[in-house]
C-alpha cells in the first residue's frame, strides 16, 4: 500500500494541561489531561514514536510558557517530537533543539521575518517545519486569530530553495470539527510543492485514515490525530496498522 506514514497524535499544551480547542478557538478548549506527561507515555505504551506538540498559549503571546511540559515529556520518554507555537526567534529555535526537539515548527515567524526563516533552516537543515494553517483560503497566523493577505503559492514557491522538513497543513475551520480531511486543500498543497506534506484538521474516525492511505500520495510524511483520539473514534493501533 505504498509509503508509511506517521501518526502524530496532537498534545496542544495550554495553562500545562493537555487541552484540544475547537476551530483554534481558545475560549472552547477541553482539558483531556492535567499531565501532558502521562499522556504522552500513554501513547508510547501504544507504539506511538512521534508527537505533535503545540504551546498554545506560546502561539499567542511569543514566549515558550509550556517549554517545561516538553521537557518533561522530552527526558521521560522516547518519542521524537515535532513543536511550535511561539517561536519566534533563533534563540528559541535553539534551544529546542538543544532539549532535543526532532523538528521545530514555524508559523507566525515564518510568514513575517524571512531573514529569521532562512537562518533557521541554514543552521537546522531538515528540521524546520512550516505550519501552513488555511482559514477560508487565507493564512492564519498568530494563534489563528490574524489572517494573511498573501498568496499561498507565492509563499510556497519562495521556500523551494530551503531545506524544510515538512509542510503542515491544516484546515483550520475543521481542526477539533471532526468532519472528515480537506483533501482538496491538501492535494493543492502537494501540487505546488515538492516538500513533505503533513495532514492536519478534521480527521473524525479510522475511515479517514484508510482514505489518506489509499490516495498513497508520494508526498505525505503523516498526519496528525487530535480530539478523535481523544474522543475515542480512533484506536491508535489500528491506525499505526493502517499506515505502515
Amino acid at each position: 500500500m505504498g509509503n508509511c506514514m506517521i501518526l502524530f497524535p496532537a498534545i496542544d499544551l495550554k495553562e500545562g494541561k493537555c487541552v484540544r480547542l475547537r476551530q483554534g478557538d481558545f475560549e472552547d478548549s477541553t482539558i483531556y489531561n492535567t499531565s501532558p506527561l502521562d499522556q504522552a507515555k500513554i501513547f508510547e505504551g501504544l507504539g506511538i514514536e512521534y508527537l505533535h506538540c503545540v504551546d498554545l498559549d506560546g502561539a499567542l503571546t511569543g514566549n515558550f510558557e509550556n517549554i517545561k511540559s516538553v521537557e518533561d515529556i522530552k527526558k521521560n520518554t522516547n518519542l521524537k517530537i515535532q513543536f511550535g507555537g511561539g517561536v519566534r526567534d533563533i534563540q528559541s529555535v535553539k534551544r529546542l533543539i538543544n532539549i532535543g526537539i526532532s523538528n521545530v515548527i514555524l508559523g507566525t515567524s515564518a510568514y513575517d521575518n524571512k531573514e529569521f526563516l532562512e537562518a533557521s533552516v541554514k543552521m537546522y537543515p531538515s528540521q524546520i517545519s512550516i505550519a501552513l494553517d488555511i482559514k477560508k483560503n487565507q493564512i492564519a497566523t498568530k494563534g489563528w486569530r490574524e489572517l494573511k493577505e498573501l498568496n499561498v503559492s507565492d509563499f510556497l514557491n519562495s521556500l523551494q530553495n530551503m531545506n524544510i522538513n515538512s509542510i503542515i497543513c491544516t484546515d483550520v475551520m475543521k481542526d477539533g470539527m471532526k468532519e472528515g480531511i480537506n483533501f482538496k486543500l491538501l492535494e493543492d498543497v502537494m501540487g505546488q510543492t515538492n516538500f513533505e506534506c503533513v495532514a492536519s484538521g478534521g480527521v473524525s474516525n479510522i475511515s479517514d485514515i484508510i482514505h489518506l492511505k489509499e490516495k498513497n500520495y508520494s508526498k505525505i510524511k503523516g498526519v496528525i490525530v487530535g480530539k478523535a483520539i481523544y474522543d475515542n473514534n480512533i484506536d491508535i493501533t489500528e491506525a499505526l496498522k493502517i499506515l505502515n
